[in-house]
């Protein structure tokens, strides 16, 4: 799964490339792509921020993880 990061990363990388970009159309759609993977980070980004309590949840109550402990 692609991570918000990674998405920033694109945008970045799309910003780089319009930056150094001498036609106007081609500076466009790179501003776009831009903030098109800009939303997708953020929108990743929250949902990476709602994700972690429930996961974090079912990593503590796996099947007889408390158990193999305090038999060691």
């Amino acid at each position: 799964m692609t991570t918000a990061a990674q998405y920033r990363q694109y945008a970045e990388e799309c910003l780089t490339a319009m930056r150094a970009s001498v036609i106007p159309e081609v500076r466009a759609a790179l501003f776009t792509a831009a903030k098109r993977w800009t939303e997708l980070a953020d929108r990743t980004g929250h949902a990476e921020d709602e994700e972690p309590p429930s996961a974090s949840a079912s990593r503590r109550s796996t099947p007889g993880g408390t158990g193999a402990s305090a038999q060691s």
